[in-house]
């Protein structure tokens, strides 16, 4: 399904990508709003959902299992910004690499906002209770879990969404993600570092940060 096109990015969490502490300088908040510009002209959002008994898929993993803990259900859903966003950023990344990483920030700020439209659009669909999304290469959730999740919401050939060899999907700027579904309120769960696959090279814990505080 098609969806909205965020009216802008938001500043904050943009900013919190870029590392910026506080307001953007004049020189940062001019290539923000050009970057953001480009952006918004390119992204082309779609997503897909479906809704699964807990049964129907192999999950991976313990996190993920207790992130379902009281679900009757579960809706794996993706959501992806298009291929014209990868063009621009290669673009950019042959010409400014500076202007690179504001808009490779900035996508990744907005893909996290049409997974957000996307999940109310779940909820208002399916109604009951929803957990927070978990994707596939957080905790202990395997990354190859990305084309199981993919080939059961038949991604490709209704968002045009597709996973390479090494298990990245294509277009880059995407997501899949799995909730639970309960007819009672659910907090899911959040992994721990030590049960992370990536723990031994993540950039945020050796800056003391962690995926839940970021």
């Amino acid at each position: 399904m098609k969806l909205e096109k965020p009216l802008q990015i938001d500043e904050k969490q943009w900013l919190g990508r870029l590392g910026v502490k506080g307001q953007a300088d004049q020189h940062l908040r001019a290539a923000m709003d050009t970057c953001e510009k480009q952006l918004l002209q390119a992204i082309r959002p779609q997503g897909v959902y479906r809704i699964l008994g807990l049964g129907a898929l192999n999950l991976e993993g313990t996190a993920i299992q207790k992130h379902l803990a009281g679900c009757g259900e579960m809706t794996i859903m993706a959501a992806t910004l298009g291929a014209d966003v990868d063009r621009l950023l290669r673009v950019a990344q042959i010409r400014d690499m500076a202007d690179a990483f504001i808009l490779d920030c900035g996508a990744s700020v907005l893909i996290e906002q049409v997974c957000d439209e996307l999940e109310e659009q779940i909820q208002q669909q399916a109604g009951g209770f929803l957990t927070g999304r978990y994707s596939p290469g957080y905790g202990d959730l395997p990354i190859e879990t990305q084309s199981q999740l993919l080939a059961a919401l038949d991604a490709g050939r209704k968002i045009g969404l597709n996973v390479n060899n090494n298990h990245i999907m294509i277009p880059r700027k995407s997501v899949t993600a799995i909730l639970g579904m309960a007819d009672h309120p659910v907090t899911g769960y959040l992994a721990t570092c030590g049960e992370c696959a990536l723990r031994d090279t993540c950039v945020l814990r050796k800056e003391g940060k962690s995926c839940a505080g970021f």
